[in-house]
């Protein structure tokens, strides 16, 4: 046989083998899921998501677009047309002589027409829009407010209303992807995505009561009291602030918090706490002159007692430090203010303090917190 016929006969053969492994491969599992996932008819479908617009889709019904009318009878009109004026006026638009609107956003809550939104966004409005993203758009009254905690409850009365979904328990982590929900500048319902920095954020001196989540999310001006869910769809905060002059550092309410302030305001039309009726600070290493360790208890220096308060009926004086409560090491001045704003008035109390090095135990009955406005 001539070296042609061999090279002949040697091609034949090994085409025909390619033609079985080709044909094999073809119909194996690897084969089928490459062609499955690589198909342009396949992309997008079901177990292959190429973002959260379904989740989106179900949760923009309950974001509502607020809108805070405000009368000043004062006003002068021709300054507020000026255009150099105007741009000192964050966040709100003139509209008629001696009339602003602000703007901010709600989460409707209930089909009864209940919207949590922030405070901030409603004080000192003479009358409240609530514009829905399927185009209606109604009067909200306002059913209770929560300065402390920067929250307030309006109602709309509209049928057929979408409230968002609320996890029984929150089991949100650091790192896990948020989606913020709102009106940013009035430009009409917007989304934006971020994960979750850290949770319990307190001490900035926002509001009395604080127990942020901070997210990357970015949360603009108009944003405020707009939803903060999870990929699930949930409601998980309501988006109150961000910190000016920094970038990815925005601030949410979390739903536990919003949720009992809401549920107070509908069964008293105010959140009532517990008062002891002291001003105070940490006792830090600046003053004891060591350093404190880490979970080591933080000490609370009384340094004002309101005359006829339940601290004064107690005995508290102006330099106690405070201990503990019923028994318990205080851990933080955060959660000893929150262990007694979250008892009921006429709680008896019983609280450790030390003056001048001894230690004592005196109990009182809690008054009611002053409502701050």
């Amino acid at each position: 046989m001539s070296k042609t016929r061999k090279y002949i006969s040697l091609f034949i053969l090994l085409g025909a083998l390619t033609g079985l492994i080709l044909s094999w491969t073809s119909h194996s599992p690897l084969q089928q899921w490459l062609q499955k996932i690589t198909s342009p008819i396949n992309q997008g479908q079901a177990g292959f998501a190429l973002g959260y617009a379904d989740t989106v889709e179900k949760v923009i019904p309950a974001v509502a677009r607020i809108y805070r009318i405000s009368i000043d009878t004062s006003a002068n009109l021709a300054l507020l047309e000026d255009p150099h004026y105007q741009q000192f006026v964050a966040d709100e638009i003139v509209a008629e002589q001696g009339t602003t609107v602000g703007l901010g956003s709600g989460v409707i809550i209930s089909t009864d027409g209940h919207i949590l939104t922030n405070h901030h966004v409603i004080a000192g409005a003479d009358r409240l829009e609530v514009a829905l993203n399927d185009g209606r758009a109604a009067e909200a009254s306002v059913i209770g407010i929560d300065p402390e905690t920067d929250l307030a409850l309006l109602k709309i009365s509209l049928p057929n209303l979408q409230p968002a979904l609320i996890p029984l328990t929150d089991t949100s982590r650091p790192g896990d992807i948020v989606l913020a929900i709102g009106n940013p500048h009035g430009l009409g319902t917007s989304v934006s995505m971020g994960i979750i920095s850290a949770l319990g954020r307190n001490q900035l001196g926002l509001n009395t009561f604080e127990n942020f989540i901070q997210t990357d999310a970015p949360i603009n001006e108009g944003n405020s009291g707009g939803a903060l869910i999870n990929t699930a769809g949930q409601l998980i905060g309501i988006n109150t602030a961000t910190s000016s002059g920094s970038q990815g550092l925005s601030l949410a309410i979390p739903i536990s918090t919003a949720s009992q302030v809401a549920n107070k305001i509908l069964r008293d039309g105010m959140v009532i706490r517990g008062w002891l009726g002291v001003t105070s600070e940490l006792v830090s290493q600046h003053t004891t002159g060591t350093l404190q360790q880490h979970d080591e208890p933080e000490k609370i220096k009384v340094t004002g007692v309101y005359v006829g308060s339940p601290a004064h009926k107690a005995g508290l004086q102006q330099g106690d430090i405070i201990t503990g409560f019923d028994g318990q090491s205080s851990i933080s001045a955060r959660a000893a203010m929150d262990y007694v704003a979250g008892l009921a008035p006429g709680t008896r109390l019983s609280l450790t303090y030390l003056r001048q090095g001894l230690e004592f135990t005196t109990t009182t009955t809690l008054g009611i917190r002053p409502i701050s406005q």
